[in-house]
């Protein structure tokens, strides 16, 4: 009985970190390295669903006797050079510790093995049990006088662990071996290298998203380089994305790492690239994967056209990566919406326009540098998106792109790409800007027709509240719609719970005016963070040319209305009522004089969480204009170019359909009305 070079307790130590899937796959790396083209895994289980025996056959090499001791007694030091002698380079690079692993899932291992020898077939076994790891029993070997028989080896696994069932071998099992395996099975596709388990194979196709074929040439030089692209939609077990170096026997001679790897995305790739270029490689056995090219070839015009080779692939992948960052790119942003990391827009026009342009960069900037976003934690993530969003909204960009420069290495075309990316972004908002802009200011042309041009004969239910109704931001961008006319108060109440709480609660008011309807009803975040509230009643000129005590008496019945509803009631709330008209007479006129001590505009009453205010439509008016002054001066609109003279109501009703600047009066609850 031979002794191995350390404990057995410290070769359990040293392979802690090793899972039964791991271990087992150790022994079907073993079964490839020696050649094999097939590895077999035969289950055997008891009427409970547990492994009871396992072995693993391969139709390989054999373990040759005169090579036993450099395959069980250096436990923990490499075989790769005993691997280069066997010229099986770089295959799987394990570290000649495979064959101890099984005391993650099996008690007992007794090795059958045959190997080939001056002509003559000879087979012994070895036996190893899991209390003396350091010690293995090899028998001597025996020439086989059975014609039939093949070289390979057969382990045999006992004593299983009571962890290893059916149902870890036919899906953890199964999962392990097709991740570890997918490239070395497409490697030697045309050879039909397969893992068999109880007879049926491992089929590793689900793991593919895409494949093509592809030649490389160059004019002066006669190799003809065939390729084979395969995109993985997860990464491989203990394998980086590699180019393979095969010859014309498909023989591997080299791999090298691609230069995508490590780039903070989920572009998993394998590139296997085949020609009698790679015939004569000299490998360099003191660095397994040299970026000095020139240590693989003997002749320097070779070293220059495998240069020449790995740039051309590389660039290939480059251009295989784009559209897959580009559509990745609208998942990650939806993974930061469920991590609640993005800034959060409102749901105005101005705040669509802002998201939408932070939205392009964001995914510009992954497209770019992926490793921007996905190595940070939770709270990097929301602090780095954040600072993006103030840098935007600063008008920063030049900065922006001047600290991503010293953050991220970019090479010349990604420093270009980047610089686009902002420009463009910043292009795309003005426009965007320009086009709301436009469209708003059409909005206020139509509505001063509507109320000063009383040959229009507009009223207020088809023309004047349809137009506040899908332009409420006449008052504010921060408001949400709830209800317009022909809504009673308890379906007011209905909806304006379901935007504050996202309930969709059945209301019941016990109030004398309940049966009340308000023109406009809006809801929305003040700059206190508050909830402020808008009620308001539109007056047509053409009827009501004057406001007096009578319309306001209206507002003041909503304003009761209001406070005996509990529901409406929540401290954190207040409320505005708006009575709006042509003009209104000198009683309302002093009442606003009186209330100018409140230092509001407009006022006419102030007790607690609740204002009553009286607008001209010319005021209403104006003050938009004045909000708008200065992107109207910056853009330099010319108003009068805009639009037409509409000759009736119902005219600017429909030319006003398809307008941009239209607010968003959807709401779940309506699907019912």
């Amino acid at each position: 009985m031979a002794t191995a070079n350390i404990t057995s307790k410290g070769i359990k130590k040293a392979l802690n970190e090793f899972s039964a899937e791991k271990a087992i796959g150790e022994y079907v790396s073993n079964g490839f390295d020696a050649g094999a083209s097939i590895v077999n895994i035969d289950v055997k289980y008891s009427e409970f669903g547990n492994a009871t025996e396992i072995i693993i056959r391969d139709n390989g090499c054999g373990i040759d006797y005169d090579y036993l001791s450099t395959k069980f007694q250096p436990i923990l030091e490499s075989e790769k050079a005993y691997k280069r002698k066997e010229e099986n380079i770089g295959l799987l690079g394990k570290d000649g510790y495979g064959r101890l692993t099984f005391f993650k899932f099996a008690q007992f291992a007794e090795w059958h093995t045959t190997y080939h020898q001056n002509k003559r077939n000879y087979t012994y076994s070895i036996k190893i049990n899991i209390e003396t790891l350091n010690k293995y029993d090899p028998s001597q070997p025996i020439e086989s006088f059975n014609e039939n028989q093949t070289t390979g080896t057969s382990v045999i696994f006992t004593g299983i662990l009571h962890n290893i069932s059916k149902p870890f071998i036919e899906k953890n099992l199964v999962e392990y071996l097709k991740s570890e395996f997918a490239w070395f099975l497409e490697l030697h596709e045309s050879k039909g290298y397969q893992i068999m388990i109880n007879g049926k194979p491992i089929v590793h196709n689900d793991l593919i998203t895409k494949k093509e074929d592809f030649s490389i040439e160059f004019p002066d030089d006669k190799h003809i380089f065939s390729c084979k692209y395969i995109q993985w939609n997860r990464k491989l077990v203990d394998e980086y994305s590699r180019f393979y170096f095969v010859n014309e026997e498909e023989k591997l001679k080299y791999r090298l790492t691609t230069k995508l790897n490590n780039k903070g995305d989920r572009f998993y790739h394998s590139v296997i690239v085949k020609s009698s270029f790679f015939e004569n490689f000299v490998y360099d056995e003191n660095d397994e994967e040299t970026n000095g090219t020139g240590k693989l070839f003997n002749i320097r015009e070779d070293s220059k056209i495998f240069s020449r080779l790995t740039s051309n692939l590389n660039n290939y992948l480059k251009q295989k990566r784009k559209p897959f960052l580009k559509s990745y790119s609208s998942i990650l942003l939806k993974e930061f919406e469920k991590q609640k990391v993005m800034p959060e827009f409102g749901n105005n026009k101005w705040d669509k326009v802002r998201k939408e342009g932070f939205e392009t960069l964001v995914k510009g900037l992954y497209e770019v540098e992926p490793a921007l976003f996905v190595q940070l934690n939770i709270e990097q993530k929301k602090t780095f998106l954040h600072l993006l969003n103030l840098i935007l909204d600063s008008d920063e960009r030049d900065s922006l792109f001047k600290i991503l420069e010293n953050v991220i290495e970019l090479n010349n075309e990604e420093r270009q790409e980047l610089e686009k990316i902002l420009k463009t972004t910043k292009l795309s908002n003005i426009i965007k800007t320009l086009r709301l802009v436009h469209d708003r200011l059409i909005v206020l042309d139509k509505l001063k027709e509507l109320v000063f041009d009383h040959g229009l004969k507009a009223n207020e239910v088809h023309h004047l509240q349809k137009i506040i109704e899908e332009h409420y931001w006449v008052f504010g961008e921060e408001y949400n719609f709830v209800c317009s006319a022909e809504v009673k108060f308890e379906e007011a109440l209905r909806r304006y719970l379901y935007i504050l709480r996202g309930e969709d609660i059945k209301t019941k008011i016990e109030h004398p005016d309940k049966l009340k309807e308000v023109d406009v009803f809006v809801t929305g975040q003040d700059y206190r963070d508050g909830i402020h509230n808008i009620i308001i009643e539109l007056k047509n000129p053409t009827s009501v040319k004057t406001l007096t005590n009578k319309q306001l008496t209206q507002i003041e019945t909503y304003k009761s209305t209001i406070l005996a509803i509990d529901e409406f009631n929540d401290t954190n709330c207040s409320w505005s009522f708006y009575l709006v008209g042509q003009d209104y007479d000198s009683n309302i006129a002093e009442k606003i004089d009186s209330a100018k001590n409140h230092g509001l505009k407009n006022l006419v009453y102030q007790s607690k969480n609740y204002k009553i205010f009286v607008f001209k439509w010319s005021e209403i008016i104006n003050d938009v204009e004045i909000r708008l002054h200065w992107l109207n001066k910056k853009l330099q609109v010319e108003r009068e170019k805009l639009t037409n003279k509409s000759t009736s109501a119902q005219e600017i009703i429909e030319e006003l359909k398809t307008n941009t600047a239209k607010a968003d009066t959807t709401n779940p609850l309506l699907k019912d009305m």
